[in-house]
């Protein structure tokens, strides 16, 4: 299977497990995922929103960014946003 695909089909069900609250098996699944395909920007944006919602907010900024490098993700660009406004509420960031 091409490597493109099968990072898709982690993706898929990494969403699947971030759904159900399964956070720690849906950031395994998206580890799968770049694992396979570096560049799936839908990886490391999924990745970044579990991230988020477990409160590691600079971690998730840091795969939101490494999205952003990939290519243009209007998703992965929002979330960015809302991390610096996030960290920079907490004093965190200037």
């Amino acid at each position: 299977m091409d490597p493109e695909d099968l990072a898709d089909e982690y993706v898929r069900k990494a969403d699947t497990l971030a759904a159900a609250k399964r956070t720690e098996e849906a950031l395994g699944v998206y580890d799968l995922a770049v694992g396979v395909y570096p560049d799936c920007t839908e990886a490391w944006t999924g990745k970044a929103n579990v991230l988020r919602l477990q409160g590691k907010r600079r971690e998730a900024l840091e795969c939101a960014e490494r999205a952003l490098e990939i290519g243009l993700s209007p998703v992965a660009e929002t979330l960015r946003d809302i991390l610096v406004d996030e960290l920079r509420r907490e004093g965190a960031i200037r």
